[in-house]
């Protein structure tokens, strides 16, 4: 008998475990219920921790590898025309007032 009344402690201890880990579950389930979007920021931080962690597979550079590619022309694109877009918007404003400086100061020794 004392061995099935150790047996019955041990089940009912993974037992009480067992309910600790569901009451965790209700919780989570509940607190994403409540804050959807604290849930989702959470979950991408995570999953960008372990992304930038973790190395990637064969099967993952095989399959995004092109994907990434593609993203990357697209930034640098990106960034080059909006370099350009600020270079000419710079050479405007400094050309207006290289001449609302020469005009201002013609027209003073005028």
């Amino acid at each position: 008998m004392a061995k099935n009344d150790t047996f019955d402690t041990a089940y009912d201890t993974g037992t009480t475990s067992g309910s600790r880990f569901s009451n965790i579950g209700s919780t989570a389930t509940s607190q994403i219920d409540n804050a959807p979007l604290i849930a989702l920021g959470a979950g991408l931080a995570i999953g960008a921790v372990l992304g930038a962690v973790l190395p990637a597979s064969e099967k993952e550079r095989e399959l995004l590898g092109p994907y990434g590619r593609k993203l990357n022309d697209a930034g640098t694109g990106a960034i080059d025309r909006s370099r350009e877009m600020a270079k000419q918007k710079f050479d405007e404003m400094a050309g207006d007032k290289v001449r609302e400086f020469l005009g201002s100061s013609g027209s003073s020794n005028a």
